[in-house]
């Protein structure tokens, strides 16, 4: 059993993991273990920040081709070719590079637009009672002030599970959303087995912690899956999640 793997993994690795698998047109359990567990969410934060964004577009209040100005206090290093300190950017570009590339300097600047409140919000209206937006992204400072930003597997697989599931979202927030999560280019975690496998995913890491969310697309089945873990140690973290790719993807 898939549930014996993950209690043998996390104890070699000497992990702390939270992990949420469910059949996703069944809703079937196949793992449940921890999900309650509240973690710093790292990137995995990225995806309700996209939704909450998309739900104004849908309510017409702005348009994916809005252009959104770049700040300076919003780049943190890792500034894109068309992310960049005073350079004007449609909403579209700073979803996909916040997605696909799990880019900071993108997602602060949409955090700033929207505005924290705003997401959390929208994050508390659907349902995801442990996720909540705190600071930006690389604030150290905050962090150490106790401001961090969490999540939990719980709450991320009710949140890809609408995102399946054709609920609580409009068609044009999942049509939106979805190929944009398709496009995300992070493979080395529970995409580390088969990097081509179809995954509408989310990754997320600091250097305690590394997570991995989403909707697997398989032959047989399609999957709703959040696969939190934290260590001292960001490396062992990689290589649990690393270690139950396989096992995960023999499901599919």
């Amino acid at each position: 059993m898939l549930f014996s793997t993950v209690i043998e993994l996390e104890k070699k690795f000497a992990v702390n993991c939270s992990c949420a698998i469910y059949d996703a047109d069944t809703d079937e359990c196949i793992v449940s273990y921890k999900e309650d567990l509240v973690f710093k969410s790292a990137s995995l934060i990225k995806t309700p920040i996209m939704m909450a964004a998309l739900e104004d577009v849908e309510a017409g209040k702005l348009t994916l081709d809005t252009i959104i100005h770049v700040e300076k206090k919003q780049c943190v290093g890792d500034e894109a070719p068309v992310v960049r300190d005073g350079y004007d950017v449609p909403l579209s570009v700073l979803l996909e590079y916040m997605i696909t590339e799990s880019n900071n300097s993108a997602t602060n600047c949409l955090i700033d637009y929207f505005t924290m409140d705003r997401v959390n919000a929208f994050s508390k209206k659907i349902g995801l009672d442990n996720t909540i937006l705190r600071r930006h992204m690389l604030d150290y400072e905050a962090a150490r002030q106790g401001n961090e930003n969490n999540t939990n597997a719980k709450d991320m697989k009710a949140l890809y599970e609408m995102l399946y599931t054709q609920t609580t979202f409009t068609p044009f927030m999942r049509e939106t959303a979805i190929p944009i999560l398709l496009r995300q280019k992070d493979k080395e975690l529970l995409m580390d087995s088969n990097p081509a496998q179809k995954a509408a995913h989310k990754t997320g890491g600091l250097s305690d912690i590394a997570h991995d969310a989403g909707i697997l697309y398989g032959e047989n089945r399609n999957l709703i899956f959040a696969v939190l873990v934290t260590a001292p140690d960001m490396n062992d973290c990689i290589k649990f999640l690393q270690a139950l790719s396989p096992h995960v993807m023999n499901l599919l």
